[in-house]
């Protein structure tokens, strides 16, 4: 192959936010880019759990690392949520929080050695039904 037909390859494209939506999450939460990371937020009564993958959607420990949730719903409600280690590739957190059909959801992330990342969720997905495993019916 030469470098030349290496070179016209084309780049595939940047996961956009409806690329996400349109497609099930593992966990049946919402998925948003963060720079190295695909980050999946699912939200239950009173409590955020953050799952962190990588762009080949493999989990990515997140041991050490930290969080902050900021929950906006209408002009003056804002809510602030500390996500901390939980498992794995997971981080959770829990506070009281009202979510609605405006909510929006900004995520900053922080894992050991790297830079900060950031992700907004809006408007935010409610979870109803998880996604079925990409393993299944094997």
């Amino acid at each position: 192959m030469s470098l030349a037909s290496l070179l016209c390859v084309p780049c595939a494209p940047a996961h956009t936010d409806a690329y996400f939506d349109k497609n099930p999450s593992p966990h049946g939460g919402q998925v948003r880019m963060a720079g190295p990371y695909h980050l999946e937020l699912v939200m239950g009564k009173n409590a955020i759990t953050l799952y962190l993958a990588d762009h080949s959607d493999q989990p990515v420990d997140a041991a050490g690392g930290s969080g902050k949730a900021v929950i906006t719903t209408g002009k003056k409600k804002r809510y602030s949520v500390v996500l901390e280690y939980a498992q794995g590739n997971m981080l959770k957190g829990s506070g009281e929080f009202t979510v609605t059909a405006a909510t929006t959801v900004t995520v900053i992330v922080k894992l050991p050695d790297q830079e900060p990342q950031r992700a907004q969720f809006k408007p935010i997905k409610q979870t109803s039904k998880r996604a079925k495993p990409k393993h299944a019916g094997r």
